[in-house]
């Protein structure tokens, strides 16, 4: 009689769960029905790559520092990471502005600008493409029962660490099947001294620091 034990079980599900937060991320509505959202799912050595990029950044980025620490964390359960990315032209020739820029042309001729977070200049309609995959791999770790948060910061790490390649905009999806939800308690990797020396300072300016952004 052939048995599975529940680590195994649980291991499979996972597996499975991921490969159907990417189905409900790649059929998700898309502007203009161009499906050009990268979608790759990170695991092991890749995942320990990614917490140790975000660690270092801990004098520009505390909040990548902080979940560096919390993805070390979620590692010593069963846990994965899918990470969706998109480039930052637009194709979309709807010359809508929101970019910046008065057309398309202008915005796909502008110079790249590099920053932690993303390079640009990008289409508007490219990040909501981004944001919609996103949320509705989510929302379908919801409905299967996973732990599951949204990160950026995770996703610009592999993103700089070139795990995910070809894109310019990133986001990332990590659950987990932990025993408990390891979502809502991530505040335990920084002291209340820490949190009001540093966040509390930083945060306002949501421009360096927080997260990080442009070299001045």
């Amino acid at each position: 009689m052939a048995i599975k034990e529940m680590s195994e079980l649980v291991g499979n599900g996972l597996a499975r769960a991921v490969e159907l937060m990417s189905v409900a991320a790649h059929n998700s509505y898309r502007f203009k029905d161009r499906n050009s959202v990268k979608i790759i799912a990170v695991e092991g050595e890749d995942l320990e790559l990614i917490a140790e990029y975000c660690f270092s950044l801990g004098d520009m980025s505390p909040l990548a520092a902080r979940d560096g620490r919390h993805l070390v964390q979620l590692m010593k359960e069963p846990c994965s990471l899918l990470i969706l990315g998109d480039t930052r032209k637009s194709e979309f020739n709807y010359n809508c502005g929101a970019c910046g820029y008065k057309t398309c042309a202008e915005l796909n001729k502008a110079e790249e600008v590099e920053s932690l977070t993303a390079n640009g200049p990008s289409c508007m309609f490219k990040n909501l493409n981004l944001g919609i995959a996103a949320n509705s791999a989510a929302s379908m770790a919801h409905r299967i029962g996973l732990h599951c948060r949204v990160f950026s910061t995770l996703a610009f790490s592999a993103l700089a660490l070139e795990v995910i390649t070809d894109v310019d905009l990133v986001i990332s999806v990590s659950v987990s099947v932990a025993k408990k939800n390891p979502y809502f308690d991530r505040h335990e990797f920084w002291t209340k001294e820490h949190w009001d020396d540093i966040f509390n300072k930083e945060f306002p300016t949501y421009s360096r620091g927080f997260i990080g952004a442009i070299e001045d």
